[in-house]
């Protein structure tokens, strides 16, 4: 179930009501957990080297159809890899003229979470 888990919130924090560290639970942390594998670089963790994405290096790609299936290609592959308690049930790219934004549809294995959206801008 979605009240089991619970983890440190994301990005990392320190509660101002109690002065320890912020925590995030249920659709809230899954949200967060999504974010920080489509966020982090592949590489940018020094214990955990395969962690994370390879969004960031399609940053100076041309914006066209094959960038945007590569990058719908890649959310899930990572999101499969890091998060396997998130089913993507579709992945949609808006282009304009300098960025792409790609919407993720997904659920929660136990219950539907709604979808998260990542901005890259190009150029």
């Amino acid at each position: 179930m979605l009240d089991d888990i619970r983890g440190f919130g994301f990005p990392f924090r320190i509660d101002p009501q109690t002065g320890g560290v912020a925590w995030a639970s249920g659709d809230q942390k899954i949200r967060q957990n999504v974010m920080l594998v489509i966020g982090t670089r592949r590489g940018e963790r020094p214990m955990l080297r395969e962690f994370g994405s390879q969004l960031h290096t399609l940053a100076h790609n041309p914006n066209d159809q094959v960038l945007a299936d590569v990058l719908r290609t890649q959310a899930r592959h990572a999101l499969l890899q890091w998060e396997p308690r998130v089913v993507i049930t579709d992945a949609v790219v808006a282009q304009t003229e300098d960025s792409l934004h790609l919407r993720l549809n997904y659920f929660h294995t136990n219950e539907p979470v709604t979808g998260a959206q990542i901005t890259f801008p190009l150029g």
